[in-house]
């Protein structure tokens, strides 16, 4: 490679690198970076590219220099990231025989600049080298999630800033608050809630937990209440490489039916219900063969315009329109990814507010 080619390799790398951290940031969706080292096998090298590419659904490899490459997995949290990775290079080793060992993964974090991710990425990358464990090293921008089974690293970012959201489930439908931590330490967290979510607290086994320093979704048992204080003790935490509670994306289930239409470039046309809606995603219910219709026809990949109405809090119908792209299909329910406008999106919040605080009231009933 001459020096030019070098230079230009870079400047197109850096441009790419821009553009990954612009969607992330334009989206609101998770970001994660992966670095790793190859080893140069020949004529397997070829043939094993073209299974990543397929494995992570054509993602963009990009070549740094000597046998280290990069990737930008949207969409994802890091443990899913990682759960796929993991996966992946077994799936390699087994078909073609070749390990790659040492692999840096990491998440871009609202206040990453391109080189404080790429810096982070890299020194993760390196710590996998001089692990004898850990081959794939992940972590954030707060804490090594290599060392997630030590207490210590969830007690100091509680301490540090003691605002978390919690999650509970009633009919199926996440209901969140915020609490805040006034102790933590010997894996255990005593936390104050608000005595309006007391009763609602009370009927949970455990909960799920957000914290704006923690990408991931973490799962705790619930010990004891102290009902006059409203305190809530919680011990036993865990990560989750998958949550039924998506970060800032609180689900509900309509309190009334809501219709919906699915187009594509005028020429498919579906009609359904509404099943759950979050700010970023809806759970669209239809018939079978018209989700058929969508994989034989190859769109399932296509960007489509979804269309239905919501109830604001002065009960008037509001009709929204915006991009939807097909997540995952099973049965006859299509998760969508939505990107609604801000106005659009300021919109579903407030249904969801008012979906949660009508069966808040009915708990609230029935205590």
């Amino acid at each position: 490679m001459t020096n030019q080619s070098i230079i230009i390799n870079n400047i197109v790398n850096q441009a790419f690198i821009q553009s990954q951290i612009q969607r992330s940031k334009d989206f609101s969706t998770p970001l994660c970076a992966v670095k790793f080292f190859h080893p140069k096998e020949g004529a397997k090298f070829q043939h094993i590219f073209s299974f990543i590419y397929s494995y992570l659904n054509f993602t963009p490899i990009i070549y740094e220099s000597g046998n280290s490459y990069l990737l930008f997995i949207h969409e994802s949290k890091i443990h899913t990231v990682v759960s796929t990775l993991k996966n992946m290079f077994t799936s390699i080793k087994i078909k073609y025989g070749v390990v790659i060992e040492n692999v840096g993964v990491t998440n871009f974090d609202d206040e990453d600049t391109s080189a404080s991710l790429m810096e982070r990425v890299h020194r993760f990358l390196l710590k996998s080298k001089l692990s004898p464990t850990n081959h794939i090293y992940y972590g954030t921008r707060y804490f090594d999630y290599s060392h997630n089974g030590d207490f210590e690293n969830i007690s100091h970012i509680f301490m540090q800033e003691p605002t978390l959201n919690v999650y509970g489930f009633y009919k199926e439908i996440p209901l969140s608050n915020q609490v805040e931590v006034v102790e933590s330490k010997m894996g255990y967290a005593k936390v104050r809630s608000p005595k309006e979510y007391i009763p609602f607290m009370k009927r949970q086994e455990y909960v799920y937990l957000e914290h704006r320093m923690i990408p991931d979704i973490l799962r705790a048992d619930v010990m004891h209440i102290d009902y006059h204080n409203s305190l809530v003790e919680l011990s036993n935490f865990k990560f989750l490489d998958n949550s039924p509670v998506h970060r800032k994306n609180i689900r509900v289930t309509p309190h009334r039916p809501i219709q919906a239409s699915l187009e594509y470039d005028n020429e498919i046309y579906i009609e359904g219900l509404i099943a759950d809606i979050s700010k970023n995603s809806i759970l669209f219910t239809t018939q079978l063969n018209k989700i058929e219709e969508i994989q034989v026809k190859g769109l399932h990949t296509k960007t489509f315009t979804l269309e239905f109405h919501v109830e604001d809090m002065e009960n008037q119908v509001r009709n929204l329109q915006m991009k939807a792209m097909i997540y995952k299909v099973f049965g006859n329910q299509i998760v969508l990814n939505i990107y609604p406008s801000l106005e659009a999106q300021n919109f579903i919040m407030e249904y969801i507010t008012m979906c949660q605080n009508l069966l808040l009231l009915e708990i609230k009933g029935a205590a």
